[in-house]
């Protein structure tokens, strides 16, 4: 897929970033506001239930394995690739997909994800100092057996 940069205009308003309230972005807050977010949105167990909500929520489905994140990826036309068992274009495993007039959000996420409350290392990096089997656990996702692993990673 071709995307024409050529058609992205420059807003012609400047933003005086220094007045601006920012706060919402410290790591904390955003953290804890990103999880209320992707855990209240409505859980669907299909592709096809996943487009037909998205037009009035935000809307979250769950993937198993970096396999199924693949062709979901390959289905809604994103980046499927992942490095060291982390989907490269996730936060803490989650990607989000703007489908549909991108009104609303598709959440792709592990099976970790659930409504309530966070856990204690979400939004903290904790991934960054565990091997990838770790990881793929933590985040609930089944791991690929030896042979799939020599094969496919």
């Amino acid at each position: 897929v071709k995307h024409d940069l050529n058609q992205i205009l420059l807003d012609r308003v400047g933003v005086q970033w220094e007045k601006e309230d920012l706060s919402y972005l410290k790591p904390e807050w955003f953290a804890e506001s990103y999880w209320r977010r992707v855990s209240n949105a409505k859980l669907v167990s299909t592709e096809a239930d996943a487009k037909f909500y998205i037009a009035h929520s935000d809307v979250r489905l769950v993937y198993n394995s970096l396999s199924h994140f693949e062709t979901l990826a390959f289905n809604f036309d994103i980046m499927a690739d992942e490095k060291a068992g982390m989907v490269r274009t996730g936060y803490e495993g989650i990607v989000e997909v703007r489908y549909g007039k991108g009104e609303f959000i598709l959440f792709l996420t592990p099976p970790y994800v659930s409504e309530g409350s966070s856990p204690s290392t979400f939004g903290k990096k904790a991934w960054t100092n565990v091997d990838k089997t770790t990881l793929l656990q933590s985040f609930g996702l089944s791991i690929p057996s030896e042979e799939d692993w020599q094969m496919n990673w």
